[in-house]
């Protein structure tokens, strides 16, 4: 797998991916997170509309049911890796990587992070590189994919008022619609980009990183980029040698993980706001609102999103939700869905690092000056 690179790029590449584990790293999303919050606090927080909250059996049951529903996309994220690995790994196994992969995108910005470590993690768990490079790049493929085609759908039915509260035109609101449409723009040619490279030519794309590699201003990175050629060439052989049924249930595993991700926030805002409407047409324009926000902060440059989400949570349902309530979702839907995965992986990837990398390739020290070189 390595034949092109040599031991000190293998090496400083592990350093890396070891760095980007790292539980300190914990501490900047918290902060963003707090701030965000303390912000909202500060500006939003209405202790008569808190107080306003009936925190009854109904409450907890539609709570109850949101955990619920993160479990499941946690089992359709387990679907698809077990799937897309060719069933090498035990259920189990699979479960486990799901942490590390939400682990790992907690604590990179939301454009970057989990698929790139989850390329190490599986060749570090002996998967072949052809299939360690199909399963990443066909989940990155179908992630948005998923986007690409679900949103014109949605556009095509609910109009510029799903972008943002208020919108009557797609010009109304000129951040929002402005960043969803060069966003979405973005997702497409990045799709596009895959599905040619992955699986029309990918001897094109390893001409095209090879070239990359030789140029003297991208040399630090040339046995990265090299190897990535040679990870599309043998990704794309993997993915013709599949039938239908294996197409098919991954994209089962990507559409049920995504679905979750959004109606767990719709349980929770049935949960707090008990005089919304409960009727499937507005829980169906939550819904496609929420794949709007989404997209908007599909390039957030934050570590996963922390305080950006937050915030924007509470002003992309303000017209269902009051602002002041609006903050208790968003502490909610955080806590379970992002904070929970940094607390769970910080527990259970050190054992994972010590077992696979051994004591010499303990977790190293930051870069001066706080840094940690990713």
């Amino acid at each position: 797998m390595h034949k092109n690179t040599s031991p000190q790029a293998i090496e400083s590449e592990r350093g890396r991916v070891v760095r980007s584990f790292r539980p300190s790293r914990i501490i900047l999303p918290v902060l963003l997170g707090v701030a965000a919050v303390a912000y909202l606090f500060y500006w939003q927080f209405d202790s008569r509309q808190f107080r306003a909250i009936e925190w009854t059996w109904r409450t907890f049951a539609w709570i109850g049911l949101a955990v619920l529903v993160l479990l499941l996309r946690h089992l359709f994220y387990t679907l698809r890796l077990h799937t897309i690995t060719g069933s090498v790994f035990s259920w189990r196994k699979c479960l486990k990587f799901i942490v590390f992969w939400e682990f790992s995108a907690a604590l990179t910005p939301t454009s970057k992070g989990g698929p790139f470590v989850m390329l190490f993690v599986l060749t570090r768990e002996n998967l072949s590189a052809g299939r360690t490079a199909a399963a990443i790049f066909y989940t990155m493929a179908l992630d948005s994919a998923f986007f690409i085609i679900t949103l014109p759908l949605l556009l095509s039915v609910y109009g510029p008022p799903m972008l943002y509260p208020g919108m009557k035109r797609f010009g109304d609101v000129g951040l929002a619609s402005g960043t969803f449409f060069v966003t979405y723009g973005l997702m497409a040619s990045y799709l596009l980009v895959l599905v040619f490279f992955l699986l029309i030519r990918p001897r094109y794309a390893k001409t095209a990183l090879g070239w990359l590699a030789a140029r003297p201003v991208l040399k630090r990175w040339s046995p990265r980029l090299l190897l990535l050629g040679e990870e599309f060439e043998l990704a794309a052989r993997e993915m013709r040698l599949r039938d239908w049924r294996y197409h098919l249930k991954v994209v089962i595993g990507t559409v049920g993980a995504w679905t979750c991700k959004f109606v767990m926030i719709n349980c929770l805002i049935i949960a707090v706001v008990p005089s919304i409407p409960v009727d499937g047409a507005t829980q169906a324009f939550i819904y496609a609102r929420l794949v709007a926000m989404f997209t908007i902060m599909a390039f957030s440059p934050t570590p996963g999103g922390a305080g950006l989400a937050e915030l924007a949570l509470v002003g992309f349902i303000s017209d269902y939700v009051p602002r002041g309530v609006g903050l208790v979702v968003a502490l909610l839907w955080r806590g379970m869905a992002y904070y929970g995965y940094l607390l769970t992986g910080a527990i259970i990837v050190p054992g994972w690092v010590a077992a696979k990398l051994g004591k010499r390739e303990e977790l190293p020290a930051e870069a001066p000056g706080g840094g940690t070189g990713v």
